[in-house]
């Protein structure tokens, strides 16, 4: 027999004790580990980390996993899927930060870039007006600027690009985009003091320093003007329009051998066109052959024409988005317009891809 106290019914109290034990145990563990836990605010600021190392996946997927997720996680989420090239999710995200950070510009701002990146430069531009109506940033008139020009309204574009400049004189890409806009206008002064400057900020900028020969060679210093060619030449040898230009200008300036070698040069990559022309014309019957798209982005960057294989390989991002070529050959456009943030991300990102296949 034993002495053990019972229970109401008449089990001992004693074998009790191991059961209590065991979950007094579970509690006091699951407690120890909420309080480990970071808060929403710690957690975000570990997030913020990641993001500045360029560790956009880890921060994706520690955004997703919050369970009580502040305002601002919505915006970081957006910001995160705009580095991966995923568009579409991050104007989602976006738009639900816009809506819970109601007069935040920057979110605007975020947001806008999705809608330009893919296409919708209307939605943009109304974004636009609304960030601009908080902040007159530089990169919001810079923004809007190319949401116009791409939807065919110069005369907006040059006036968002003036107001750009008035706020950021060193704004490269707003300098590049309306010496380019003034050139095309036929307003080749005005033209080379924006492209002057922004030599000045990017003297490696390929595209503005072929458009200071052109717009030089129109106003008549052909100095300038074969000393600007020659600089293209020498980093893109096939550079179509500088060879033809060089061409030109070293017959007008007396040097007539030497120009009628360059023209020849230029005749020289009469094979190259002929493959772009052909190529162009597939691709306006087929455009969905990401093959094709790529080889015409990779021969128009051969060609010197940049700014055309750049929308050939935006176009094939669209069709591939997994395949790290693409984002190679997209680094170089974005490295000869002057744009090295945009290409340093590519760049990036082809690395990411590469490692994945490996």
């Amino acid at each position: 027999m034993t002495n053990a106290k019972t229970t109401g019914r008449g089990r001992p109290a004693c074998r009790r004790r191991p059961r209590l034990t065991a979950v007094l145990t579970l509690v006091l563990a699951t407690a120890a580990a909420a309080l480990a836990q970071p808060g929403p605010e710690a957690a975000l600021q570990q997030i913020e980390g990641m993001i500045a190392q360029g560790r956009y996946a880890a921060a994706e997927k520690a955004l997703r996993s919050l369970p009580a997720a502040p305002p601002r996680a919505d915006y970081l989420l957006g910001f995160t899927l705009l580095q991966l090239y995923r568009h579409e999710e991050a104007e989602e995200a976006l738009r639900r930060a816009a809506e819970r950070q109601a007069g935040d510009p920057a979110t605007l701002h975020a947001l806008a870039k999705a809608l330009l990146e893919q296409g919708k430069n209307l939605a943009a531009i109304e974004v636009l007006d609304r960030a601009i109506a908080l902040d007159t940033r530089p990169d919001y008139h810079f923004a809007k600027a190319m949401c116009a020009l791409n939807v065919g309204d110069l005369d907006t574009g040059e006036r968002e690009l003036e107001r750009c400049l008035e706020k950021d004189r060193r704004h490269a890409e707003a300098l590049y985009k309306l010496g380019r806009l003034r050139v095309d206008r036929g307003d080749d002064p005005a033209a080379l003091d924006a492209l002057r400057d922004c030599l000045a900020v990017r003297p490696d900028h390929l595209e503005a320093r072929f458009l200071l020969g052109l717009a030089s060679s129109r106003t008549g210093d052909l100095e300038v003007a074969a000393a600007a060619f020659e600089a293209v030449i020498e980093r893109v040898s096939g550079h179509v329009g500088a060879l033809y230009n060089l061409g030109r200008v070293r017959i007008q300036q007396g040097r007539r051998e030497e120009g009628l070698e360059r023209l020849e040069a230029f005749r020289a990559m009469s094979e190259l066109r002929y493959r772009i022309d052909v190529l162009t014309r597939g691709v306006k019957k087929n455009p969905d052959n990401l093959a094709g798209r790529l080889e015409l982005g990779r021969l128009l960057l051969a060609a010197g024409r940049t700014e055309d294989a750049l929308e050939q390989l935006l176009a094939a991002r669209q069709l591939g988005p997994g395949e790290a070529r693409i984002y190679r050959l997209m680094a170089e456009a974005f490295e000869r317009l002057g744009r090295t943030e945009d290409a340093g991300r590519a760049t990036a990102f082809a690395g990411r891809l590469e490692g994945q296949g490996g």
